[in-house]
């Protein structure tokens, strides 16, 4: 088979599949749809050309305040958040010893209030007892008189 025969054999198969295809495709305007892809593809150009044109202000913006910045920005930075920090530091630890002076005063008051309970609960206890008889007292026994030495030894 040479080139010839090889072209015409692809040739044929074109036509026989340009024949087949359906009458809807072959009514398609191939200018109008050439038209509409130029728009499609000058507006995709157009948006694209848009977002890079505001990408690359808002670089170059970025790139002039990163060269206007300077390390001691960054230092009064830091010394600043530091200052909060000790601020929020010391108001914590001042909160703190409130709290706990509060949680001291009602534990003491609680402890007072369960002593006065306690002291209530023994009175009417005491109150509540019938008084013991008491016994009559015993004579007080006579003592011996105390030998005398002897003066003898």
């Amino acid at each position: 088979m040479t080139i010839t025969d090889t072209i015409n054999a692809q040739v044929k198969s074109l036509v026989a599949d340009v024949k087949a295809l359906p009458e809807s495709v072959k009514k398609v305007d191939v200018k109008d749809l050439r038209i509409q892809a130029e728009n499609l593809a000058k507006s995709a150009l157009d948006q694209a050309s848009g977002v890079y044109a505001d990408l690359s202000k808002k670089g170059e913006e970025l790139v002039s305040k990163a060269k206007g910045v300077k390390v001691d920005d960054f230092k009064k930075t830091a010394e600043d958040a530091q200052k909060k920090a000790e601020d929020v530091a010391e108001d914590v630890q001042k909160k703190a010893e409130e709290f706990v002076a509060d949680a001291s005063k009602k534990a003491e008051e609680f402890v007072a209030d369960a002593k006065a309970t306690v002291n209530k609960v023994t009175k009417k206890a005491e109150a509540t007892k019938p008084a013991a008889k008491k016994a009559p007292a015993k004579p007080a026994a006579k003592k011996a008189p105390a030998a005398k030495p002897d003066a003898t030894s």
